[in-house]
């Protein structure tokens, strides 16, 4: 018996330790706030069953007085931490509903009658420590063991519905073990005259511990007994001390298995932490993945914007394109582009996208008068809204529409650091615009700004290009057709003195002559026509320009022509380049027409690779006389094709031995992505 209530306060000793050092664990599960009362319980349990020990072992005889006191004692402290245990597990774990508020009035009258029938037993003849010993075990560790069942039993079941399996199997094992040391050590008592407690035969020797002597009781009662000790024994064969032993091991092991809740939320934790770092990782490297493919779609929008403003597209439809990208990219409900007039003091709208399609204002001048505009204009910084932004200063940001606008985002147009116009940008939606995105429109902004100053460039260049072909045709005609003009007029005065002498054979070889000369003066001015038509034409490309001036060149000369273009896939040249081939070919042909008296021309453009690039190289070799580069007629004719070439970054070779005919070869760079043209034009 004495190593039973040895295991039984170690078992509670061991709870009391297991819950003290649960108590320097981290987490935020509601029993860590009763793990103190938890570990009192098991601490003043753990002495009370020592002290049992100790006066069961009679070896301390010598203060039995105070070691039955001090057992009262314990027993009655256990008590009541148990039953403050079993309150706040009952009602801190899970709150109670509100209902229970009900509950101390509901319970006051039993528990009054009950208070007062345990008083009346104290008056009995029994010694007292008997009826402190069943009332406290009946009005202390019944009901808290049995609150602190049904706490865990709340938790086992509410857990389960959050599905955390892990911890609410812990909470049943717990629950479970307090209800049944409700049982065994709340409702089995010693045998008394009253309650459940009853017992016909009374045997037993108590000692007094006010008194200091051994009484030996033995009495007959009239009811029957059913949950005190002597019941129990003969109920089942095992004495009540080894059954507390039990239910004491059992509440230690299930509910320091309990205490292993807090491990379980510490592992769950961890894996929600993990989970939301992988999230977060994902997250972020979805992130990345979408800024990388925003950079590299807005990096793709501004190559290909450049490459059509290289190509000298019309400067409208560029502005189109570029208010059309905007639109994509941003998810924009509506976009904006003004450019101040010439005077510089009014905004007027050029271009508007909305409802997915962009136009040209064109018919009617439409002014902005904005405040948001106003301000951007005159500080040139950028502008994004916030939200909730005051109805008057978004008016009149959004043209022929009755939408609303509620996020902005506007940046200046700059011309050689001058303010020239705004570009903006906004939705209908709360959804306000980013950082980035400013960074982006102002990309488009420094993009429509260059093709506006590429597009005065090609007016300028066009401009210069027709009065230099006007200079060229003028001198042409001086040395070509004026001179022949006069010649016929100093003829016709020659052929009138012939006619007057009657000089026949000399007035008809005169007549030879002029028709020679007129000859020369109309094909002339044919292939100045011709030349005219083939480079002026803009919507031809090099091979139809090349093969329609060869073919009319050979109707007109009746010289043999061929053609070879062999380049594949994109030109690359820029359009001032691509016109100043067409001229040095030309050019090359009027050589070939008056000086070379050949019977056949051969022309090959094709595309060539070399160290430093992409080359377009023409050749065009006749089966003429050839010349002399020294003293030749073709020197002025010559030197204007070189100069054509080296002016687009090319180079001119002629070679001619002045027997075996004459090559002349030209070699124009191509564009690169790297490097545009410094000057490009077409000839209107």
């Amino acid at each position: 018996m004495i190593l039973l209530y040895f295991v039984y306060g170690l078992a509670f000793e061991g709870l009391g330790l297991a819950a003290y050092l649960q108590l320097r664990r981290e987490g935020d599960f509601p029993l860590k706030k009763e793990l103190p009362w938890l570990a009192a319980f098991g601490f003043v349990g753990g002495a009370a069953g020592w002290v049992d020990m100790f006066l069961y072992s009679g070896s301390l005889e010598g203060i039995a007085n105070v070691l039955s006191i001090l057992r009262v004692t314990l027993h009655l402290l256990t008590g009541l931490i148990l039953l403050r245990f079993g309150w706040g597990i009952l009602n801190n774990l899970n709150p109670l509903p509100a209902w229970s508020v009900f509950i101390p009035g509901i319970l006051i009258v039993p528990i009054a009658f009950v208070i007062t029938y345990a008083a009346t037993t104290f008056i009995t003849p029994s010694p007292i420590e008997i009826p402190i010993e069943i009332w406290t075990r009946y009005l202390l560790y019944l009901p808290g063991s049995f609150l602190a069942g049904i706490g865990f039993l709340r938790q086992w079941y509410s857990q389960r519905k959050l599905g955390l399996y892990d911890v609410s199997t812990l909470m049943l094992g717990a629950g479970l073990a307090f209800l049944f040391e409700a049982v065994v050590m709340g409702l089995i008592v010693p045998a008394a005259p009253y309650g459940p407690a009853s017992y016909y035969n009374y045997d037993r020797v108590i000692h007094n511990a006010f008194s200091g002597e051994s009484i030996e009781i033995s009495r007959q009662y009239g009811l029957n007994a059913w949950l005190d000790y002597q019941s129990v024994l003969n109920t089942t064969g095992i004495p009540i001390e080894i059954w507390r032993m039990i239910s004491a091991v059992i509440v230690m092991f299930f509910v320091v298995k309990a205490l292993d809740v807090f491990e379980a939320i510490r592992k769950r934790q961890v894996r929600e932490l993990q989970h939301e770092r992988d999230r977060a990782q994902r997250e972020a490297f979805e992130a990345q993945i979408l800024a990388r493919q925003t950079a590299e779609n807005w990096t793709n929008a501004l190559v290909n914007i450049s490459r059509h403003i290289a190509e000298l597209e019309n400067v409208d439809d560029i502005l189109v394109y570029i208010l059309d990208t905007i639109a994509h990219l941003l998810r924009t409900d509506f976009i904006g582009l003004a450019i101040l007039d010439q005077e510089k003091t009014q905004l007027d709208l050029k271009c508007y996208s909305s409802g997915g399609s962009t136009s040209l204002v064109t018919k009617e001048v439409v002014t902005v008068d904005n405040p948001i505009i106003a301000n951007l204009l005159s500080n040139a910084f950028p502008y994004r809204s916030s939200g909730g932004e005051p109805v008057e200063q978004v008016e009149g940001i959004c043209f022929f529409t009755q939408e609303a606008a509620k996020a902005v985002m506007a940046v200046p147009l700059k011309l050689e650091n001058t303010t020239i116009g705004a570009l903006w940008v906004s939705r209908y939606t709360d959804e306000q615009f980013l950082e980035t995105d400013v960074i982006w429109l102002e990309s488009m902004a420094d993009q429509i700004a260059i093709a506006i100053q590429h597009g005065l460039m090609t007016s300028q260049l066009q401009s210069l290009s027709i009065v230099q072909e006007r200079g060229r045709i003028a001198r042409e005609m001086h040395d070509g057709l004026a001179q022949v003009l006069g010649y016929l007029n100093l003829q016709t005065q020659t052929l009138g003195s012939l006619l007057n002498q009657g000089k026949v054979e000399k007035l008809q070889d005169e007549l030879l002559q002029m028709r020679r000369a007129i000859q020369t003066a109309h094909a002339d001015v044919r292939e100045n026509i011709l030349s005219l038509r083939t480079t002026l034409a803009q919507e031809k490309g090099l091979e139809t320009a090349a093969e329609e001036y060869l073919t009319e060149f050979g109707i007109q000369t009746g010289v043999g022509t061929s053609f070879s273009y062999q380049v594949g896939g994109d030109l690359n040249l820029s359009s001032i380049a691509e016109v100043q081939l067409v001229c040095i070919l030309q050019e090359a042909l009027t050589n070939v027409r008056k000086h070379a008296q050949a019977g056949q021309v051969d022309v090959v453009i094709r595309k060539e690779r070399l160290e430093d690039g992409d080359h377009i190289r023409m050749q065009v070799v006749d089966n003429g006389t050839g010349f002399q580069m020294t003293g030749s007629k073709r020197s002025f004719g010559l030197q204007t094709m070189r100069e054509r070439a080296e002016s687009v970054g090319g180079r001119l070779d002629i070679k001619s031995d002045g027997v075996k005919g004459t090559c002349i070869e030209c070699k124009l760079p191509c564009l690169t992505q790297e490097r545009l043209p410094k000057q490009s034009v077409v000839i209107h």
